[in-house]
């Protein structure tokens, strides 16, 4: 079966320009349809109150870097970056929940198919104030990795200072999934941004 989702958003509650739960109905509304839970602190109420948010409108919802939460609340999976939870122990814990991997070169894509990634993340693809990265990732590293993903059989999702301006180049790498935060989160309507991103997918 297919990943599902194409356009990502990695919601950190306390990066919402509005409240956060309006801004993630909203979202949803406008078009995400795959969700990471990634808050810095504990929240363990606002976590519930995000993945029951997400069962009501029926999108999935992974968990960053928590692979044991997402196990005990049954979410949809776990993603975890390349410091994190080495992926081979992150896919045994998770079973048949789904796993996805953060990768920044054509051989991190390559080890995290092979360790059982259902999808990757790639980038960052442009600078962002978000993770503090100053540059992005040049137009033939990008479609490089797009090829490397294509050729493991896994989903890649461009991550990394996205807009609709930027995702259009993006689109002509062979882009087809992107993750996004401040570009929706940091929105005087999210919805609009949402449906403005998801009109170019």
């Amino acid at each position: 079966m297919p990943f599902p989702g194409r356009l990502y958003l990695l919601f950190t509650p306390s990066l919402c320009k509005g409240d956060p739960w309006t801004t993630l109905s909203g979202a949803i509304s406008g078009g995400v349809d795959l969700v990471q839970w990634r808050s810095k602190e504990s929240d363990p109420s606002g976590y519930l109150r995000c993945r029951d948010l997400c069962r009501r409108r029926g999108v999935p919802l992974l968990v960053n870097d928590d692979v044991m939460l997402a196990v005990r609340s049954r979410a949809h999976g776990a993603h975890v970056g390349q410091g994190d939870l080495p992926a081979e122990a992150a896919r045994k814990l998770l079973f048949d929940q789904a796993l996805g991997i953060s990768t920044h070169d054509p051989k991190q894509i390559v080890d995290a198919a092979a360790a059982g990634a259902d999808y990757v993340g790639f980038g960052p693809c442009f600078p962002t104030a978000t993770k503090g990265y100053e540059h992005g990732k040049s137009s033939e590293e990008i479609e490089a990795a797009v090829l490397q993903a294509a050729a493991v059989g896994v989903p890649l999702f461009a991550v990394g200072g996205i807009t609709p301006e930027r995702l259009l180049p993006l689109r002509t790498l062979g882009v087809d999934h992107v993750a996004v935060s401040s570009a929706i989160l940091g929105a005087e309507d999210p919805r609009a941004a949402a449906q403005a991103l998801r009109r170019l997918l």
